[in-house]
């Protein structure tokens, strides 16, 4: 239900097939046109995650930050297409990435990938299927908050290592990122640590969420950005949690991300914005997610949420609107 946009501020729908590739991290090819994908060894979705709640709870001594988080996935996915040339032919020295839809241009190519940093993992330790193509059809914006990348990886692990210990995946899976450990499990879990302990929790089944990714935050920075009265002491996101484990509806209130003044000290346009989009629909809870800048609604149905959406796009200039429902689990 619902979908990406294709013109900005407005609610559009994904088309589920996406053109040739944009991009290639081939020297010959560089940002230019990349052929079509051939010989598919696996295909699958990536879904995006909400952080309901976040909040920072300390600073550790090597610059990570310790907090708790309550996430849950959505269905707002990539796709990821996994290849393999014939068994005869030479493997790449690093598997070739191809990336297509409407957020490709703002995928990198080279080693800060962290989906190619996953292929790379499985490929470097001898585990899995060898992969000698990687293909991404981007859909989620980066730089967002909804775990986009992270996403990635966790379905190339996830799809390349099938028949590996879960024990094993969930180490490489944290080698590529504290957030890519979630994306094996999916559903609905109570983090800990640096994101890394996942404590499964009831899923949301019921509602949709609207979001609204009003700017673009670099993760690095926002974490950079901390100041002491942004941390306290997790007991919101145990709140929501146990709400979640009892089967009862959750509490807006309880929402948010504890990074938002950090986000806002980065993106100082985050506040002007958010600004608008509150005043253009009055008495609606919005909560940022992760380290932004996307912010989200929680509605009683997709109906609510696409009304809501017709509300809030006229104030939402360029930005990029989605109604999403919550999945159970991971995407297959």
């Amino acid at each position: 239900m619902g979908g990406t946009t294709d013109n900005p501020g407005q609610v559009g729908t994904d088309s589920g097939v996406g053109p040739a590739p944009q991009y290639s991290n081939r020297p010959a090819l560089g940002r230019r046109l990349a052929g079509r994908v051939a010989r598919m060894l696996r295909l699958g979705r990536a879904p995006a995650k909400l952080n309901l709640a976040l909040e920072l709870t300390a600073r550790r001594a090597d610059g990570y930050h310790e907090l708790r988080a309550v996430s849950q996935t959505i269905d707002w996915s990539d796709v990821v297409a996994l290849e393999q040339d014939e068994p005869s032919a030479l493997p790449p020295a690093v598997p070739e990435l191809q990336v297509w839809g409407p957020e490709a241009g703002r995928v990198p190519l080279g080693p800060a990938n962290i989906a190619l940093r996953a292929a790379l993992l499985l490929r470097n330790q001898g585990l899995g299927q060898p992969i000698t193509r990687l293909a991404l059809e981007k859909r989620i914006p980066t730089q967002s908050g909804l775990g986009g990348g992270s996403a990635d990886a966790a379905a190339v692990l996830r799809m390349a290592g099938v028949g590996l210990d879960p024990g094993q995946l969930e180490q490489l899976a944290l080698e590529c990122g504290a957030d890519v450990p979630f994306g094996l499990c999916g559903g609905a879990c109570l983090l800990s640590g640096i994101g890394q302990v996942m404590s499964p929790v009831s899923p949301l089944t019921t509602g949709a969420f609207l979001i609204v990714v009003l700017e673009s935050v670099a993760t690095a920075a926002a974490y950079a950005a901390t100041r002491p009265s942004d941390f306290s002491d997790g007991s919101r996101v145990e709140q929501l949690a146990a709400t979640l484990q009892a089967g009862f509806p959750p509490d807006p209130e309880l929402f948010g991300s504890g990074l938002q003044p950090a986000a806002i000290r980065v993106v100082p346009a985050l506040a002007e914005r958010l600004q608008g989009l509150r005043a253009a629909t009055p008495g609606v809870n919005w909560a940022m997610t992760g380290s932004g800048g996307a912010f989200f609604s929680y509605q009683p149905d997709g109906m609510a949420a696409a009304s809501l959406a017709r509300t809030a796009a006229p104030a939402c200039p360029n930005a990029t609107i989605r109604v999403a429902l919550p999945l159970p689990d991971k995407a297959a």
